[in-house]
């Protein structure tokens, strides 16, 4: 368990108070450690089947513009604060490694953990027509759609309904990477009225380095940093 358990542990009293089902939705901690190491290869086909039920739209989500900017723009700030924080030097199991994890390991491991989480959620909720599954997972697997609520909504189609929420998201947690730096406290919940909502992609056809990509024709489409915000007052 890499986050110290009692920030969990309301969550299992309640569930088992409330007669609750929890449901495991992650990849395997010793599974996803092979892939921070050693890439998809490293961890072999039958074993990736046990996570990625639609390999082929699996490999497809990846390829649109939407993705690219949602790449650019969630992960690799994201693998370049676990850099900052010397915790590329470890798998997540706390496994060594002779150098830093590279990106590509780190975004295998990342979309497998989406695409696995969205999977075992498309199952239950495949199994159980009349029930509710609520996901309690980190912002940066919710945060503008391409995380697990995309990957859902790829393999549930229009059979369920998938609501997003982030509760108390901050500026770190939704502007341009590095653009915060000045602010105190940009890491809390205190500019509500200052968090990005949307997230703007290109249409396939524009150069990102073009002068044409400010314009509002180039303009792909956007995605949602979430349906619901909730900001709680402390």
């Amino acid at each position: 368990w890499t986050w110290p358990f009692d920030q969990y542990q309301p969550i299992f009293e309640t569930a088992k108070e409330l007669g609750i089902h929890l449901v495991a939705l992650n990849v395997d901690s010793e599974d996803l450690a092979v892939v921070e190491r050693d890439g998809f290869p490293g961890l072999g086909r039958k074993q990736l089947q046990k996570y990625i039920s639609d390999p082929s739209g699996f490999a497809e989500f990846t390829k649109p513009v939407q993705f690219r900017t949602y790449t650019d723009y969630v992960i690799r700030p994201s693998y370049d604060l676990h850099k900052a924080m010397g915790l590329l030097q470890y798998t997540i199991s706390g496994q060594k490694l002779e150098q830093d994890m590279s990106f590509r390991n780190f975004f295998s491991g990342r979309i497998l953990w989406d695409e696995s989480m969205a999977s075992m959620a498309n199952a239950w909720t495949a199994a159980n027509p009349a029930g509710l599954m609520i996901g309690l997972v980190g912002a940066d697997h919710v945060k503008f759609s391409d995380g697990i609520p995309g990957r859902y909504i790829r393999m549930a189609g229009d059979s369920r309904d998938c609501t997003t929420l982030i509760l108390n998201p901050t500026l770190i947690d939704t502007t341009p990477p590095g653009s915060v730096g000045g602010i105190a406290n940009s890491d809390s919940s205190q500019y509500p009225d200052k968090i990005i909502l949307q997230l703007r992609y290109l249409k396939d056809n524009v150069d990102v380095m073009s002068v044409e990509r400010t314009l509002p024709s180039s303009t792909g489409g956007v995605l949602a940093l979430a349906d619901y915000i909730v900001v709680s007052q402390v």
